[in-house]
């Protein structure tokens, strides 16, 4: 289960600042954190969302194992947990950092190019 932090959150020895997504809580984790209002549900990406980046980008209609690719620029758009969850769809640990988060997909957007993904 996954959070969004309202504030500074310290779980398992690691900190959280507001915004950042805590995942992979136990349900009793994520009802304290919610109850103790530290966290918000998470929004996740939305397929509509997706469809709506997915349409304005050289991309459309390509997926890679589910996952809808989206320009570095979309993806620099999202929202932090919109970041995080799409990250997390292609199997990349999320930074915590905005900028962080873009260069990782910038990365991985990379790869996918040169090796030929937008065929």
């Amino acid at each position: 289960m996954e959070i969004k932090a309202i504030g500074k959150v310290r779980h398992n020895g690691e900190d959280y600042n507001s915004g950042d997504v805590i995942s992979g809580l136990t349900e009793k984790e994520y009802a304290r954190l919610i109850q103790l209002k530290s966290g918000e549900a998470v929004e996740q990406l939305s397929n509509e969302r997706i469809g709506s980046l997915q349409e304005n980008n050289d991309f459309s209609g390509f997926q890679l194992n589910g996952p809808v690719v989206v320009s570095v620029e979309d993806f620099s758009g999202l929202k932090a947990d919109e970041q995080k969850a799409h990250l997390k769809a292609l199997k990349i640990e999320p930074a915590g950092k905005e900028e962080e988060r873009i260069a990782q997909y910038e990365e991985w957007y990379a790869e996918q190019v040169s090796a030929g993904g937008n065929d």
